[in-house]
This record gives C-alpha cells, structure tokens and sequence, in this order.
C-alpha cells in the first residue's frame, strides 16, 4: 500500500496565499525553522486533535532536524502560518496509519479531500530513521513528497523503511493517534470529522539519566 497525496490544479503557493490576503511573510517574526540549534535544543510540534467540540488531546511530536532539515524546516513554516489549523485527519487505515495536512479537507466536499497542498512537493530525503509505531512521514506523490500531507505510523511497518521520509516521531500522546485509528471509516475516510491544529516549540532535550 503506498501512502499517497495528490495535488490540485489550483493549489496556490502558501507565500502567494499570504500576499494575497494583504500579509507579507518578510514581515512576520523570524521562523523556529532558522533559528539555530545547539546540541540540547529539539523543535516539538504539539497537534491539538478536536472533533467537533470535543477536544481529544495532544499529539506531541519532535522534529528530526538532523536527519530531514528541509522536511522540518518547511512543516515548521507551514505550523507557524497557522496552515494546517481546521485540516482534516482525512484517511485512517485501522490500526496501521493516519494522515492528514490537506488544506482542501476543510471543506464540505469529501471527494477532494487528500488532493491538496501547498502548491509545491518536496525532494526526499532518505535517512536511516525507521517506521516504527510513532514515526511521523511525509505522504508521496510519484517520486516527489507531499508539501504537506503526512501520516504517523500506528505500528511498525519494516517494509516501508526508506520509501517515505521520516521527520519526526510522536514522544507523547500516541493514544490520541490511537483513538483517531479506531474510529468509524467510509472508505478510509472518519465518518466525523476529526480536526488538527498545530503548532511549534523550541525546547531544551531532557537529560537522560
């Protein structure tokens, strides 16, 4: 099974998106993504998860910054332009995966939901990180990434190791991605939608003792 995201024809640049509403991202404060890191410092992205009022908890989720930069650095830019806010978890295979970042899943129309992005793919960027229960992923289109869409692992899949990049890992909060795996599917898709919002922090790595 391949872990797809196609695009739309009318996706737009996210900067072209931001020009448009009359922002301007040169103004917006300096980015988590180009912040330099010392060897202690770690970037988490802390994924609300909501459907409809009910708020289910927290997927928390460290950065490999190391190992996939350009995959870090724009997830990391997306977050902070608040991107990926009202997105769908848009296709959950049981027990197996989840994925979301489709802006188009914030309509009412669910055909197109998994078509769409930020109007750009990304080169991957193989690495030894491995798909185990908890790896984070960027979704593929033909030999590109998804400049968006991604997917955590729910249990080990050894086959995918180095089919997809892997650029973060979840350290708190599996459960929540568990829960969001047993729900009620029509072909893959939630039966009630189930909303992220996401965002950014720089943090000291806890000393191991």
């Amino acid at each position: 099974m391949r872990i797809i995201a196609s695009i739309a024809l009318l996706a737009i640049p996210w900067t072209m998106a931001l020009a448009q509403s009359g922002e301007s991202p040169e103004a917006a404060q300096p980015s988590l993504a180009d912040v330099e890191l010392g060897s202690r410092d770690e970037l988490v992205a802390i994924v609300e998860v909501s459907s409809g009022q009910e708020v289910w908890g927290e997927i928390h989720v460290r950065l490999n910054h190391k190992y996939a930069p350009r995959h870090v650095k724009n997830f990391v830019r997306l977050a902070e332009q608040e991107f990926y806010d009202g997105t769908l978890f848009h296709r959950v295979k049981k027990e197996s995966f989840i994925q979301g970042g489709s802006p188009t899943s914030r309509d009412d129309d669910p055909k197109n939901d998994g078509i769409g992005g930020p109007g750009y793919t990304l080169p991957p960027e193989p690495n030894d990180k491995k798909h185990v229960r908890g790896a984070v992923a960027m979704a593929s289109v033909g030999d590109k990434n998804s400049g968006s869409q991604f997917f955590i692992d729910l249990k080990d899949h050894p086959s995918w190791d180095g089919q997809y990049t892997v650029f973060g890992n979840v350290i708190e909060g599996i459960e929540v991605a568990d829960r969001i795996g047993s729900v009620r599917t029509s072909a893959e898709r939630p039966v009630e939608p189930i909303a992220m919002k996401v965002r950014v922090i720089k943090r000291r790595r806890p000393l191991k003792l």
